[in-house]
């Protein structure tokens, strides 16, 4: 049998606890080519979002939920292939807010849900 460490012991708690902490403020990310539609939810945030093609741009579209009161935002963030970055937030339980934007002479672009 083998005998653990307290050093080791600590790391390997203080490692479950960092991913605990990962997990619990989430973040949802998906890079998807035309077409495709999501609806992910984590706790304290929810999104829908639609990524269509047309005439080779990519346009993301869709809306963005906070769900807790606890002073945080629901983000969504929407990261193309080539392109500025954007980002959408809802803040304060109940709050929705939409968007909708579109990038050239590209299919794809990666979108996540997190809250901050």
């Amino acid at each position: 049998m083998y005998r653990i460490t307290k050093p080791l012991a600590s790391a390997a708690i203080s490692c479950v606890l960092a991913a605990g902490v990962v997990v619990a403020t989430g973040a949802t990310a998906s890079a998807d080519r035309c077409p495709s539609s999501r609806s992910p939810r984590i706790d304290g945030a929810q999104a829908q979002w639609t990524t269509a093609c047309d005439m080779g741009d990519v346009k993301v579209y869709g809306w963005v939920d906070a769900t807790r009161k606890d002073g945080k935002c629901a983000v969504v963030r929407i990261d193309p292939a080539a392109g500025r970055t954007r980002e959408f937030q809802a803040c304060g339980s109940g709050t929705r807010e939409t968007f909708s934007v579109t990038y050239d002479d590209q299919n794809v672009a990666e979108v996540t849900l997190r809250l901050r």
